[in-house]
């Protein structure tokens, strides 16, 4: 039995999900549906690419993931099949894949264009239900990758900021804001580690005020007191206990974030 996963902006009020779900169904009615979430944020592919980052670790060899985070639905972007790690990928090639491409490199990439695959008639404007889950849910059936179409080289990719680094500082930025009103960075563990110092000798500062050192957990100080931690995604984050830095301290995508060694 396969398990087919579901990483979407769609959201829980429409029937876009449902009918998602519904094709894979008749195509492989014993492949096992896991939702990993359907709520993220609307048309923020960088966000969806950190879900499956996080995500796919957790599944068995042979797991086949559906993302559909799909601005560019209905124009001339492609739709690929990639493999890591033995796990496939079906996704619009718009850079949902490349958090995962930066820690992992693919055995096999395919365009998906066998048109036999897809339901028809075609929506220009759910692919989602029309071409991926289709081909997802034939996968899981044993159809083979080189089937689904012609094996490509080149892959779009995000251009993820990454952390500049001064004089006894490092400089990053907010790149999500999860559902508890958490700030995730851009500056990951190996980046504090570059800094030749001890992490609870480091200093945060956002937007002005001074965070405070690299705490271990929201516990460590009290609540509705802000901290800096290092996120289970493996990135610099801020929060709030038991609240929302978002709100409390205006934290936006994109904000600036300094992490500064002792003595500066």
């Amino acid at each position: 039995m396969s398990i087919i996963t579901l990483t979407t902006d769609f959201g829980w009020s429409d029937y876009f999900v449902g009918a998602i779900k519904g094709v894979i169904c008749q195509i492989s009615p014993e492949a096992k549906i896991v939702d990993i979430t359907h709520d993220i944020p609307t048309h923020d592919i960088l966000a969806g690419a950190l879900v499956l980052k996080e995500a796919w670790r957790s599944f068995p060899p042979n797991t086949i993931h559906i993302g559909v985070v799909d601005p560019g639905v209905g124009t001339n972007r492609r739709i690929i099949l990639a493999q890591y790690s033995n796990q496939l990928f079906v996704v619009p090639d718009n850079g949902l894949i490349t958090m995962i491409h930066h820690i992992a490199m693919p055995s096999q990439v395919n365009l998906v264009s066998n048109r036999s695959l897809f339901c028809q008639p075609i929506s220009p404007t759910f692919h989602g239900r029309d071409i991926i889950a289709p081909v997802a849910a034939n996968l899981s059936k044993g159809v083979s990758p080189d089937e689904v179409g012609p094996r490509i080289d080149i892959l779009k990719l995000l251009e993820v900021p990454y952390p500049q680094r001064g004089d006894g500082t490092l400089r990053g930025q907010i790149i999500h804001i999860d559902r508890f009103g958490n700030l995730m960075t851009n500056i990951t563990t190996d980046d504090l580690l570059s800094l030749g110092e001890a992490m609870n000798t480091l200093s945060v500062r956002f937007k002005d005020g001074l965070i405070g050192s690299v705490r271990d957990t929201f516990g460590n100080v009290q609540p509705n007191q802000p901290l800096a931690y290092m996120g289970s995604a493996g990135f610099l984050e801020i929060a709030i206990n038991q609240s929302r830095a978002d709100t409390i301290l205006q934290g936006r995508l994109n904000d600036a974030v300094e992490v500064l060694c002792p003595g500066r």
